[in-house]
C-alpha cells in the first residue's frame, strides 16, 4: 500500500495515526496502537508535508506533543470510556497549519509559544524546516484564545509576526476582554485571562487585530466557520478552492480515540459542555455527509483526516 504523503516526516505511519484517532486497532497489526503509543518518543519539532487543496498548499506543524488523561473527559464513566479508546492517555498533539498559496503565507493558530517552553512552542524550528520567515506571514487566522493557539503570537512582548493581521473572532475577543468572564470561569482557568489580555494589549499597540464575525470571508476561498462551544467565539475555517474542501476545526474534538467513536463526550476545557457536544454532533454529521476532511488542531500529528460514519459514532481515515 502506498503511503499517506504526510507520513514521511512525522515519525507516526499512516496506520499508527489511524490507529490513534480512531481508537481501533488494525486486524493484521494487532496491538499496534498500544504499542505505538504507550510511551512514544516525542516528534521532533518538524513541518510535515505540503498537501494540495486546489489552488492551495497546506502543510502541518509540530508545535509539541501532548496527550489527554481519560478523567480530563466527561460522558462516561472512566472504565467505559478506556473500553472505547483502548488506550491511556489518548494519543493527541498540539498542531498549526501553514497555508499557501502563490506568495501569500498564512497561519492557521499560532501554537503555545513560550507559555510551555519545555514542551512546546516549536512553530519558529517548523516554520524554518517549511522554508517560511516570520515576516512573510500576512494573515494569522485565530480558531480562539486559548494559550495553546495564541500564544505563540507574541515573544520577548513584541508581535512575533510583525507583518501579519491577526483574524480574531469578535465574540471571542468580547468573553476573553469581559471581567463577567472571569467572575464566571473555574477558579483553575482564570489564570489564563491576564496571559490572553496581555497577548491582545501587544497586537492592539501594534494595530495587527482584525475583527471578523462567522460566515465572514476572511480571505479568498476561505470562509469562517461557527464551531462554538468549546469557547463562546470557538470557529473553523473552510478552505474550498477548485471543487477541494479543507475544514481548518480548532477544537472541535481533543481526544480522537474517544471522541470520534463517541462524540457526545466532552472535555473540561469546553467553557460550555453541552453546546461543544452539539457542536461536534452535529459537525461530524455534516463532514461524514460532505466528505470534507478537517486539520485538527489536537490531532495526533500530522492531523489531518477524514471524518466517516461507523456504527453509532465515527472514525478518522487518511485523506489524500
Amino acid at each position: 500500500m502506498d503511503e499517506h504523503p504526510l507520513d514521511s516526516v512525522t515519525g507516526i505511519n499512516r496506520r499508527t495515526f489511524l490507529a490513534a484517532a480512531a481508537g481501533t486497532v488494525v486486524a493484521s497489526i494487532p496491538g499496534l496502537m498500544q504499542g505505538a503509543f504507550a510511551a512514544p518518543p516525542a516528534p521532533q519539532p518538524t513541518a510535515g508535508k505540503a498537501v494540495p487543496v486546489g489552488d492551495f498548499a497546506v502543510t502541518p506543524l509540530f508545535d509539541g506533543p501532548q496527550s489527554y488523561p481519560l478523567n480530563r473527559f466527561h460522558g462516561a464513566d472512566e472504565a467505559a470510556m478506556l473500553k472505547i479508546a483502548g488506550i491511556q492517555p489518548l494519543p493527541a498533539a498540539y498542531n498549526v497549519f501553514l497555508i499557501k498559496r502563490g506568495k501569500e503565507r498564512f497561519l492557521v493558530d499560532s501554537g503555545n509559544g513560550t507559555l510551555t517552553p519545555a514542551r512546546t512552542g516549536q512553530l519558529p524550528v517548523c516554520l524554518k524546516d517549511a522554508q517560511t520567515a516570520p515576516a512573510e506571514i500576512s494573515k494569522i487566522l485565530i480558531t480562539h484564545l486559548h494559550g495553546d493557539h495564541a500564544g505563540g503570537l507574541i515573544a520577548d512582548g513584541k508581535p512575533a509576526f510583525p507583518k501579519a493581521k491577526v483574524y480574531i473572532p469578535k465574540t471571542e475577543y468580547d468573553y476573553w476582554t469581559n471581567d463577567e468572564s472571569i467572575r464566571q470561569a473555574r477558579e483553575n482557568r482564570r489564570g489564563l485571562f491576564p496571559l490572553i489580555r496581555n497577548i491582545l494589549r501587544v497586537l492592539e499597540q501594534n494595530s495587527l487585530i482584525v475583527f471578523f464575525t462567522p460566515g465572514d470571508v476572511v480571505s479568498p476561498d476561505i470562509t469562517s466557520l461557527e464551531l462554538v462551544g468549546h469557547t463562546p467565539g470557538h470557529t473553523g475555517f473552510l478552505l474550498a478552492s477548485q471543487g477541494k474542501k479543507l475544514l481548518f476545526a480548532g477544537d472541535l474534538l481533543h481526544g480522537a480515540a474517544l471522541q470520534m467513536p463517541r462524540p457526545d463526550i466532552t472535555i473540561d476545557a469546553d467553557v460550555d459542555q453541552p453546546k461543544a457536544k452539539e457542536t461536534r454532533l452535529r459537525m461530524f454529521k455534516q463532514l461524514a455527509a460532505d466528505a470534507i476532511p478537517i486539520a485538527g488542531a489536537h490531532l495526533p500529528f500530522p492531523g489531518i483526516g477524514l471524518v466517516q460514519s461507523a456504527g453509532e459514532g465515527y472514525t478518522l481515515k487518511a485523506w489524500i
